[in-house]
């Protein structure tokens, strides 16, 4: 039997970009390699993947370069290197399988979404216009809006501000341990998105909803069923 529907009348739908929407680490892990190779700065595959993935620029840039101490020489440094990024995967973006249908499907069902990264807000947009969907969102958060960017709770907690709902009433898809726990902290329901995720970090989503590989055969009426106490693991 299923449980009765415990559904609010209003939540959300909340995404993370990187590794969530798309499957751009490897984007990533070009442009890194190519700025170091521009700045004399040897970045292998093997460094950047035990070293630098998963890490923000404001710790990368000083462990990098160490002789960049002012703010202005590491902002130049980020841009330059996301600038790279850009240009690199601009030719590659794709969403993750099905990502578009669920989101098209929220639209229809008047459930409203919004994005929350730790990406710089040119890479946020960048994503988000090259899949055609930022007229869908209703805003993108990025950690310079807020105090402190994931794993703190912040940016899920202004989400919820601006969506004028409690965080509970608000559904987050996430693929790292900075996500899961910055969920987590803000009382944030979450589903592990797997298929662009580091293996090691889904070890840290146990409080998940669910583990999802991608976005195919995900629904408004299976978030609900998730989410809200509807769904009988028997079915």
């Amino acid at each position: 039997m299923n449980a009765p529907d415990k559904t609010p009348k209003n939540w959300a739908a909340v995404f993370d970009v990187d590794g969530t929407m798309v499957d751009n680490a490897a984007y990533h892990e070009a442009a890194w390699i190519e700025l170091g190779r521009r700045h004399g700065v040897p970045i292998t595959a093997e460094y950047y993947r035990h070293h630098m993935h998963s890490r923000s620029n404001e710790v990368l840039v000083p462990q990098l370069f160490p002789e960049r101490t002012s703010r202005e020489a590491i902002d130049a440094v980020v841009e330059e290197k996301e600038a790279l990024y850009r240009e690199l995967y601009r030719p590659h973006v794709a969403p993750l399988p099905g990502l578009l249908d669920l989101i098209a499907d929220l639209a229809r069902e008047d459930v409203p979404v919004m994005a929350v990264t730790n990406s710089p807000p040119a890479n946020a947009a960048f994503v988000l216009q090259a899949l055609e969907i930022e007229e869908t969102f209703r805003g993108c958060l990025d950690y310079t809006r807020v105090p402190e960017g994931k794993p703190a709770p912040d940016l899920y907690l202004e989400a919820a501000r601006r969506l004028e709902l409690p965080p509970g009433q608000c559904v987050a898809f996430e693929d790292s341990v900075s996500g899961f726990r910055s969920a987590e902290a803000a009382g944030v329901p979450y589903v592990a998105v797997t298929g662009a995720a580091n293996p090691h970090e889904l070890v840290h989503a146990q409080g998940a909803l669910a583990h999802i590989e991608d976005f195919r055969g995900v629904t408004t009426e299976w978030i609900r069923r998730r989410a809200f106490g509807l769904f009988d693991p028997t079915d």
